[in-house]
This record gives C-alpha cells, sequence and structure tokens, in this order.
C-alpha cells in the first residue's frame, strides 16, 4: 500500500497524542502518593454534618463504650469510613482498620482548615470538621475508598504544572521530528534547485530512495528532469563546439581561396574580394570564441595557476584600451593600481578584462572609468561606461552567448560588432579563477569583476 503524505501527517499527529499520555502515565508512577483538593459540593458537606451529629447522639448515649467502639460498630452508610484525627498521633481514631494502610498523613495540611473534598490515589476524604468528644478535640474525616482505576487517577493527581510541561515537551519533541522529516526533502529540493539555477546542471536532490510519498516522488522527478537538462544542453554546447571546430577547415581554405584570388584579381573584383576577406576573419574570431567558451564550460581549458602581479596584469591591457579609445575619439580614466599578488593564467585573465574593457568602449558615449583596488584580500576591478546601460531585468542575461540586451546596446552596421560573447567568456574565466562579475547601472553600465588574491 503506497503511504501518501495525508496518511503520514495524520499519524504523526495521532502519534504524537498516544505518546503523549504514554508519557504522562509513565511519569505519574514515579510520583509519590499525590493528593487534589477542591471546594466540598453541598450535599456532601451536609452528610459531613449529619455524620457529626451522628456521632456526637451515639457518644451521648452509650457513654459505657469507647469512641473507638462507637464509631467501629456504626451501621448505616457502610460505605463512608470514619478518621478522628487527633493533635497527638497516637490518639487519632478510625472506623476500620484498613485504613491504616492508607497514608493519612496526606490530610495533615487540612487541619483546622475549611472543609475540602480531598482526592488521593486509594481514598477520598471529606473534612475536616472540630468535634470535641469526652473533653477531646479532633477532626472529624469522612473517608471513601476510591474506586477510580489507578491509571488515571494518577494522571489526574499530578500537578497542573507537571502534566502542561509534559504535554509541551513530548508534543515539542514529537512535532519537530516530524517537521525535520517533512521539511529535509523540501531543503534537498530547495537546495539543489538554487544550485540549478545557478548553472550546476550536474545536481541532483538526492531524496531518500525509500520514500515512497508525494514528497519522494517530487524528488525523484526532479532528478530526472534535472538529467534531462543537463544532457540537453550539454548535447547543444558539444554542437555547438563540433560545429565551430568543423568549420574552421573550411573556413580556411576559404582564406586560401581568397588570397589566391586576391593575387590575381584587378579592378571591381580586387574591393569584392577584400569583403570577403573581411567577413572570413570576422568569422574566423566568432569561431575561435566559440570554441574558446566552449573549453571553459566543460572545464577543459585547464591550467597551471601562477603568482601573477597585478601591475603587470592590468597595465598592457589599459595602455591598448588607451590607444582604442584615442581611434574612438573617446577617453579611458584610470586610478594608480594597486601592487598586489593574485594566482591563476594571465592570459585569460588578461583576455577576459580585455573583452569588458572594450564592451565598454564600444557603448560608451564619451568616457570609460576603470578603477582597481584591494578589499578583502581581493582585487576588486569596476569598469564603467557612460552609455545608455541596460533595463534592471537584463542584467543577469548579459552573459549568456549571443544575447544583446537592447537596440541601444547594438553597435551601428558601419561599426564592428560582436557576437555576445566576450562577456561569457570573461564570465567563465573569472569564474576559474574563483572570482565573479557583477553587473549594474549608475550613469550607464558598470562590470564589477572580483578576483581573490594569492593566498600566503
Amino acid at each position: 500500500m503506497r503511504k501518501f503524505l495525508a496518511v503520514k501527517v495524520f499519524f504523526w499527529f495521532w502519534l504524537t497524542i498516544v505518546c503523549t499520555l504514554s508519557l504522562l502515565i509513565s511519569i505519574s508512577f514515579l510520583q509519590p502518593d499525590m493528593l487534589a483538593s477542591k471546594d466540598i459540593s453541598p450535599p456532601m458537606l451536609k452528610n459531613l454534618f449529619h455524620l457529626q451529629r451522628s456521632l456526637e447522639r451515639h457518644v451521648d448515649r452509650m457513654p459505657e463504650k469507647s469512641i473507638a467502639q462507637i464509631i467501629s460498630n456504626r451501621r448505616h452508610n457502610k460505605r463512608a469510613k470514619v478518621y478522628l484525627k487527633h493533635i497527638e498521633s497516637e490518639k487519632s481514631l478510625v472506623s476500620a482498620e484498613e485504613l491504616y494502610a492508607y497514608d493519612l498523613a496526606l490530610l495533615n495540611f487540612a487541619i483546622n482548615g475549611e472543609p475540602k473534598a480531598i482526592n488521593t490515589e486509594k481514598f477520598r476524604a471529606y473534612g475536616p470538621i472540630k468535634m470535641h468528644i469526652r473533653g477531646d478535640e479532633f477532626q472529624l474525616f469522612m473517608i471513601i475508598d476510591n474506586r477510580e482505576d489507578d491509571l488515571f487517577l494518577k494522571v489526574r493527581l499530578m500537578p497542573q504544572w507537571l502534566k502542561l510541561s509534559i504535554i509541551l515537551f513530548a508534543s515539542m519533541l514529537l512535532s519537530y521530528w516530524f517537521a525535520r522529516g517533512l521539511l529535509k526533502p523540501i531543503k534537498q529540493l530547495q537546495t539543489a534547485a538554487a544550485k540549478l539555477a545557478n548553472g550546476a546542471l550536474s545536481t541532483r536532490a538526492n531524496v531518500d530512495n525509500k520514500r515512497q510519498d508525494e514528497l519522494g516522488q517530487l524528488g525523484k522527478d526532479f532528478d530526472a528532469m534535472a538529467s534531462q537538462l543537463e544532457f540537453q544542453v550539454l548535447s547543444q554546447k558539444r554542437l555547438l563546439a563540433d560545429i565551430s571546430h568543423e568549420l574552421r577547415s573550411p573556413l580556411t581554405r576559404l582564406q586560401m581561396a581568397t588570397g589566391i584570388a586576391a593575387s590575381k584579381a584587378s579592378g571591381d573584383l580586387d574591393s569584392y574580394l577584400q569583403r570577403i576577406e573581411k567577413e572570413s576573419q570576422l568569422l574566423e574570431h566568432m569561431l575561435s570564441d566559440i570554441l574558446q567558451l566552449s573549453k571553459l564550460e566543460s572545464g577543459i581549458n585547464h591550467f597551471e595557476p601562477h603568482p601573477i602581479s597585478v601591475i603587470d596584469l592590468l597595465t598592457p591591457v589599459i595602455n591598448d584600451a588607451d590607444f582604442e579609445s584615442q581611434q574612438l575619439e573617446k577617453t579611458i580614466s584610470t586610478n594608480e593600481l594597486p601592487d598586489a599578488i593574485i594566482e591563476g593564467d594571465e592570459i585569460l585573465l588578461s583576455r577576459a578584462i580585455e573583452n569588458i574593457i572594450r564592451n565598454a568602449l564600444k557603448y560608451a558615449k564619451n568616457q570609460v572609468t576603470v578603477t582597481s583596488l584591494i578589499a578583502q584580500q581581493a582585487l576588486v576591478l569596476t569598469v564603467s561606461d557612460d552609455g545608455p546601460g541596460v533595463s534592471d531585468d537584463m542584467l543577469d542575461k548579459l552573459c549568456i552567448p549571443f544575447y544583446r540586451a537592447s537596440q541601444s546596446r547594438t553597435p551601428d552596421n558601419n561599426k564592428a560588432g560582436g557576437f555576445g560573447l566576450g562577456l561569457a567568456i570573461a564570465q567563465h574565466a573569472i569564474k576559474v579563477h574563483h572570482g565573479h562579475i557583477e553587473f549594474n547601472n549608475r550613469q550607464g553600465l558598470c562590470v564589477t569583476l572580483t578576483i581573490p588574491l594569492q593566498q600566503p
């Protein structure tokens, strides 16, 4: 029979109640003799006063008999027994020998008080009432055997604070146990979904295979979905990389044929051949970027990290960017480069930073600002432009290959444009160096790179 979640919820609530009651009963057996008192009911108070008057009449009528004989020989109301409590315990009297088996000392708290109904585990007592008999003062109690079940009587006689504490403890413990078992697979699914959303396609929820309820089935469905998603994405990336790789051979032959034709052509054909050569070079650059991105995404692009000076890394990149900015009639400003050491691949990091700065130059109106500083044991490099920026809902999509945020961020046809691969390559290059990249809008688009420093 399949165990549905609703059945489990019902079972756990039922188990909580049963265990709480069992714990109450178990603890009640560990308690010493207990009693509970309450106001006496009017009928029982009337019976108690009737017993008092009856005893007084019998004592007056039978002076030859002792008080013990009189209370022992009472014929009416045989169920009720008499206990005459004296200030001196050896002078106390009972109407039946079995009363000596009871712990009558439990009634001492009521001496000289108002009549009460006192309930103990073995008997119920009503009293006391003061009586003066033959020169002695007694406290009269009427004793009735307690015929209630001892098991539940012990629970009922427990102090209220103790019963409440046991109920709260047992219910909290079992509820926590139940909630933990219920929420554990949900937490696993939540964590796996977050990792999957961040690009970790190999993530699985790994919910316990023994679970046969809805949460167990949900975990299995999630893992199946993640496996299918990973297969589709990896197949797409592999296909793109394979196509790019296969295109390089005919592209190389095309470039060679174009070069040979250009050496023999003249007149109007020369301009067309130059256009073909330019487009083939552009295609070669795009295929190179696709292959580079594919290697970064698949982890094939292994490198041996080595110490890199931040100044040596950024100086040539900024100098090249400054030269390009002059050709575009734009300016690039920087602060003093920090003297620090990071660890990684210099070529890979240089290309990532170069892609970001060139992207900023492409869309800037007049100026690009590059700021570098050391914060929290990391190099923080900020590249911002004064261009149109992008909408906030598009910021997390800028590193998607071939993605263009809007027409305002698309270069004019007369300008050399990219393919939406530069930022994607930069993101993966920074990621393999255990850093991260962030995008936000200020005056224009602002890109922030964070790369950990070399650990001492």
